[in-house]
């Protein structure tokens, strides 16, 4: 009987270690609806890494950085390594990233196309305050005008009313604004001014976790899985 009881005891605790699982509690400072997509494609490496548990939860800029780096939160949604780990030296970046940063020059529809943040010198140029990379570099042009706002919402009502020649934001979420207001006389210059890939982060305690996601994240990218998250996506604000 004592036999059988052990029995029975090691087969539990076999079966508890076999579906215990490691959660993860991600979380990003940026906004609707690059948080969208990235809630989307993170649900669906929870799908795929049976052993992982993920939640996911937007947070002010700097307070997620800094709670990530903490280890209170276990991972940050994505940044740019260079920019993040000398200050948060506990964040290690995984080698796959599955979205890029994209700052593009919005006009209205007869406005010139611009390539480049130099040819912007000439005109009144607008951003909004929390887009560092676009702000540092407007103002490294210094145009002939330059206006921070506060919200995207507030730059795309500017570039309308003819009060700014450019507005520079992050892709998705100029598109989302002007899809909000019902502007149709405004348009994103291709290619973007500046595109740069970004990185999911964990926080050092969990550092052998890394070949999990670069695994999966590599195959989701593989197989279109990302890009097919990403097209829902625009549809959704198109």
């Amino acid at each position: 009987m004592k036999n059988i009881f052990i029995s029975v005891l090691l087969l539990n605790i076999v079966s508890f270690q076999v579906i215990a699982e490691t959660k993860i509690y991600f979380t990003t400072g940026f906004t609707p609806p690059v948080s969208t997509f990235f809630d989307s494609v993170l649900k669906e490496i929870d799908q795929r890494l049976p052993d992982i548990s993920i939640n996911f939860e937007a947070l002010p800029a700097e307070r997620s950085l800094v709670l990530s780096n903490e280890g209170t939160n276990d991972g940050e949604c994505c940044r740019i390594p260079a920019v993040v780990t000398p200050t948060y030296k506990n964040l290690i970046p995984i080698n796959e990233s599955f979205f890029s940063a994209r700052f593009s020059a919005f006009c209205k529809n007869k406005a010139t196309p611009i390539k480049t943040f130099s040819e912007l010198k000439p005109y009144s140029v607008g951003s909004v305050k929390g887009w560092k990379i676009a702000v540092i570099q407007i103002k490294k042009v210094n145009p002939a005008e330059v206006h921070i706002v506060t919200t995207p919402e507030q730059l795309f009502k500017m570039i309308d009313k003819g009060r700014l020649d450019y507005g520079v934001v992050g892709y998705l979420s100029g598109l989302k604004s002007i899809a909000n207001l019902k502007l149709n006389n405004i348009k994103a210059i291709e290619p973007p001014l500046i595109e740069k890939p970004l990185f999911l982060m964990l926080h050092k305690k969990h550092k052998n976790l890394i070949p999990e996601f670069n695994h999966v994240i590599a195959k989701m990218k593989k197989d279109g899985s990302i890009k097919k998250l990403y097209v829902q996506l625009l549809k959704s604000i198109e």
